[in-house]
C-alpha cells in the first residue's frame, strides 16, 4: 500500500512541475505563420462556423418558445415545439459530429506541433457531461507531446458530443410518459443545449487551429467535404425570403 501512495505522490508532483515549467510545449518558431491562416483557412472556418451558429441560434429560439408554451398552459403546443427542437437538435449534432470526424480524419496530415485545449468539466451544466469529463478529461495531463494531446482533445470532444446526444435522446423519450416527465425533459433540454453550444464552440476552435497546420492539398479536400456537409444550408433558406 505504501508504494501505491508514493507512486500517486510522484504523479501529482510530475503534473504540477509540468504545468509550472510549461513542459511539453513547443517553441513559437515552429508554429505556422498567421498569414497562412488568414489566406487559406478562414473561408473554410467561416462557412461551417456560420452554419453551426445558425442552427444553435434556432435551437435557442425553439427551446425558449417551448418553455413559454408550457408555462402558458398549452402542453400540446409545447410538445409540438419540443418535436421541432428535437429535429433541429439532430441536425446541429450531425454538423458538430461531422466536423469532429473531419478534424480527426485530417489530423495525421498536421505538419507542426499544435497546442491543445482542455475541457473543463466545471463549464458544463448537465450531470452526464460533468461526470464523463471528470472521468476522462484528465488523461491528457499525462501526455507530454502537444500533437498527441491535441488529438486526444479531438477524440474527447467526439465522445462527449455522442454522450450528450444519447442523454438527450433518453430525455426526449421520457417526455412522452407524463406531464411531470415532460417538465423534467424541458429542464434537461436547457442544460443539454448549453453543453451542446459549448461543445460546438470548442469543436470550431479546434478545427480553426488545425487548419493553420494543414497542407494546401488537405484544405482543398476539406473544402469539398464541407460543401457536401452544408449543401442544404439553413443560411440559404433564410436568405431567399430576404431577397424577395
Amino acid at each position: 500500500m505504501i508504494w501505491i501512495l508514493e507512486s500517486g505522490i510522484l504523479v501529482v508532483v510530475a503534473v504540477l512541475l509540468r504545468r509550472v515549467l510549461h513542459m511539453g510545449r513547443d517553441s513559437a518558431p515552429q508554429r505556422a505563420p498567421l498569414h497562412r491562416l488568414k489566406r487559406n483557412a478562414s473561408p473554410l472556418y467561416g462557412s461551417i462556423a456560420s452554419e453551426i451558429e445558425a442552427h444553435t441560434t434556432i435551437l435557442g429560439v425553439l427551446l425558449n418558445d417551448t418553455i413559454e408554451e408550457q408555462n402558458s398552459g398549452d402542453p400540446e403546443i409545447a410538445r409540438r415545439m419540443l418535436d421541432l427542437f428535437g429535429s433541429e437538435w439532430e441536425r446541429a449534432v450531425e454538423l458538430v459530429l461531422s466536423l469532429q470526424d473531419i478534424s480527426l480524419k485530417y489530423f495525421p496530415m498536421v505538419q507542426s506541433p499544435i497546442d491543445a485545449r482542455n475541457l473543463d468539466a466545471r463549464l458544463f451544466q448537465s450531470q452526464a457531461l460533468r461526470e464523463f469529463l471528470s472521468r476522462h478529461g484528465v488523461l491528457d495531463q499525462f501526455v507530454f507531446r502537444s500533437k498527441l494531446r491535441f488529438q486526444l482533445h479531438l477524440r474527447l470532444l467526439r465522445r462527449a458530443t455522442a454522450v450528450l446526444n444519447e442523454n438527450f435522446a433518453e430525455a426526449r423519450y421520457d417526455a412522452g410518459r407524463s406531464s411531470r416527465f415532460f417538465a423534467w425533459t424541458l429542464t434537461q433540454a436547457d442544460l443539454y443545449f448549453h453543453d451542446l453550444d459549448l461543445l460546438a464552440k470548442q469543436t470550431l476552435l479546434g478545427f480553426n487551429a488545425e487548419l493553420a497546420y494543414l497542407p494546401d492539398a488537405a484544405l482543398k479536400d476539406i473544402n469539398a467535404e464541407l460543401s457536401v456537409l452544408t449543401r442544404n444550408s439553413v443560411l440559404s433558406s433564410i436568405a431567399v425570403p430576404s431577397q424577395r
